[in-house]
């Protein structure tokens, strides 16, 4: 029997990875899959003969994003779907408190990059729809150009229920893509360049982490000379099984 009594519980799902890894792609199906959802309940309710009204779906992207569209979320293969473009994590939870969403959807959440005395505030917007029981789900890159964690996603992928990391392609060799190359006329950025800078393949290419560029030259913590000599002070002392001053017995038991 469909029971109306229960309650839904807050869930955060967060879909992060690489550029070009199909992060909106997967955003999309996701809130299709919840459209149907919604629908099978309010079903399922009549059939009982109780009222269900299914949740209100809010779909939101980072106004800085204005890559394909305005007023769409669009993947790079080209799936679309209506987005409102917020300025802020305020306006975000104004709009959403607004229409009485229960259900939201956020693409490019990176870019909410506002801060207050308590942290990154889209962090704050998520955990307060959470207490709301609000169904969340979100998108957006794990880290920025320099291979760092990007704003606020290492505090948001800590607070989600759930978690999808997806890999894309390096353009280089092949080989499995988990970082952003930034590129500024056709040349690697340089470490000090600012973080958000959206753009398309013309700024950016994905590559693995042996074909990137800016990732390594990042301010060092520990020369690579002592990094080496630590490594070989810590390594294993080997033995020949030939030499005559090895200790009895331990020539033969490598043989």
């Amino acid at each position: 029997m469909y029971d109306i009594s229960v309650p839904d519980a807050g869930h955060l799902l967060v879909i992060t990875g690489n550029m070009m890894s199909g992060k909106t792609e997967e955003l999309i199906a996701r809130v299709r899959t919840l459209e149907r959802v919604e629908s099978i309940r309010a079903q399922a309710a009549l059939r009982e003969g109780v009222f269900y009204e299914p949740r209100k779906i809010g779909v939101y992207k980072h106004g800085l994003d204005v890559r394909y569209s305005d007023t769409e979320i669009a993947s790079h293969g080209g799936q679309r779907m209506e987005a409102r473009p917020v300025a802020s994590a305020e306006d975000l939870l104004e709009d959403v408190v607004r229409r009485q969403c229960r259900i939201v959807a956020c693409d490019e959440v990176q870019f909410f990059m506002e801060q207050d005395g308590n942290g990154y505030v889209i962090v704050e917007v998520l955990a307060e729809l959470l207490r709301h029981q609000c169904h969340v789900i979100v998108s957006g890159l794990d880290k920025d150009f320099r291979g760092m964690p990007f704003g606020p996603m290492g505090d948001i992928l800590a607070l989600a229920d759930e978690r999808v990391t997806l890999t894309s392609t390096c353009v280089r060799c092949g080989a499995p893509a988990v970082l952003p190359q930034r590129l500024i006329d056709g040349r690697p950025a340089d470490w000090n360049d600012p973080v958000v800078f959206p753009g398309a393949m013309e700024a950016y290419e994905p590559r693995c982490r042996r074909c990137h560029v800016t990732f390594y030259s990042g301010p060092a913590r520990l020369p690579m000379a002592r990094l080496k000599a630590a490594a070989a002070v810590d390594a294993p002392a080997t033995v020949d099984a030939h030499d005559d001053n090895a200790p009895q017995g331990e020539g033969k038991a490598r043989e």
